[in-house]
């Protein structure tokens, strides 16, 4: 979100972030239960409802599309994975306001070829659901499973959705990125991906075509 703020601002748009869950306090941010009200003072805010040990909680809907009528640009982070590179949902998760433009699907590269126990947020989730054991490895076929049913895709639009891989920099080949990103077009049915290193700045998209 960070990154997608900073290339919008250079566009010369306004750029709210927020949450619908909690994120990772950065100052400069504005608490909504200790302000009279968000106004367009600055180009950019990040927007919590409070503070709690580090992190600006959820805002409610209703303060999103007021965010959006003074804003150019929204971004809210509606479903985090506590820094691990993928997550299997719970049953509440994610919380994604109805009137979202776009949904952005989010996950590390580097989950491949590491141990599910290791790598996944809520991995007792996923072992539960798909039957894999908790200590194996992350191999193309299993990371593809965190696109099928419900786990990464879960209540996201299809036709609204764009899946990013990032850290491509962590994968030694840069086919094995190539392959996983076909694998979930051919299987989800979106129309293409992104595979990123956001850290380098690197970003391919891989598109599907009807031949």
């Amino acid at each position: 979100m960070e990154y997608m703020a900073g290339e919008f601002l250079q566009q010369g748009r306004t750029v709210a972030i927020t949450t619908t869950t909690k994120i990772y306090a950065k100052e400069p941010y504005l608490l909504l239960e200790e302000s009279s009200g968000v106004r367009a003072d600055s180009p950019f805010v990040r927007v919590g409802k409070s503070f709690e040990n580090g992190k600006l909680t959820a805002v409610r809907f209703e303060d999103i599309e007021l965010l959006g009528s003074i804003y150019d640009v929204v971004l809210i982070e509606a479903d985090g994975a506590r820094g691990m590179p993928v997550k299997f949902p719970a049953s509440y998760e994610p919380v994604i306001p109805p009137f979202c433009e776009k949904v952005i699907v989010l996950c590390g590269l580097d989950a491949l070829y590491a141990r599910v126990n290791e790598t996944v947020f809520r991995w007792k989730l996923f072992c539960e659901a798909t039957g894999i054991a908790d200590n194996a490895l992350i191999t193309r076929q299993v990371f593809l499973r965190f696109f099928a049913g419900d786990a990464l895709l879960k209540g996201v639009d299809i036709e609204k959705c764009m899946i990013v891989l990032n850290k491509y920099d962590e994968l030694g080949t840069r086919k094995e990125a190539i392959e996983t990103g076909k694998g979930i077009i051919t299987g989800t049915g979106v129309k293409g991906l992104v595979i990123s290193s956001i850290l380098f700045k690197v970003f391919y998209e891989v598109r599907a075509f009807n031949l």
